[in-house]
């Protein structure tokens, strides 16, 4: 007769089946745990590259971009300089960030080669979105009543995105792109 799971002879089952997996559980057995401190790196690469000077990072992008901004005075110190360069596709953006006292950032991005909405990366909704003339030069930008968080334009032959943890008024967007 074949075992159908029912009746007596199931429970009977059941018992020496739970049984047999609490006898396995209840010993003290060392594992071998894996140790994934060292060795090879899992996840994905850092695809920036840190720069000493702006000037480096430039000749790396082949255009020059960011000399004329000035940041508001809470940003007064020397800017983190990176290199974007995207896999497979070879892409480049180069990234400029100043960094305030109270660790507030303000992103300038510049690419030849991304669009001004590929470099943005904020998903915030904003009571305030249009397009302002700064300098002749249409601005997509998008705030609050306080200012602009993010500006998106198009510069000498340049995408360039402005993305800022602090409001940003239309005078320090207008140092961003200025004429050589």
């Amino acid at each position: 007769m074949r075992y159908s799971g029912k009746g007596f002879s199931g429970a009977i089952m059941t018992l020496l089946a739970a049984g047999f997996l609490a006898s396995g559980c209840s010993g003290t057995e060392e594992v071998e745990m894996l140790d994934y401190s060292g060795g090879t790196n899992v996840g994905m690469p850092n695809p920036f590259t840190s720069y000493n000077t702006l000037e480096e990072a430039e000749q790396v992008v082949g255009f020059s971009a960011g000399r004329s901004f000035v940041p508001p005075a809470n940003w007064n110190k020397p800017p983190l300089v990176q290199v974007l360069d995207s896999y497979p596709d070879r892409k480049k953006m180069l990234q400029v960030i100043y960094v305030d006292d109270a660790q507030r950032n303000l992103y300038l991005r510049y690419s030849r080669q991304f669009t001004t909405r590929e470099m943005n990366g904020d998903y915030n909704s904003y009571p305030v979105e249009k397009d302002i003339d700064i300098n002749g030069q249409d601005v997509h930008v998008r705030g609050d009543r306080k200012g602009y968080y993010t500006a998106e334009f198009f510069c000498r032959g340049v995408s360039v995105t402005v993305l800022s943890d602090l409001p940003l008024g239309e005078k320090d967007l207008a140092t961003v792109c200025t004429a050589k």
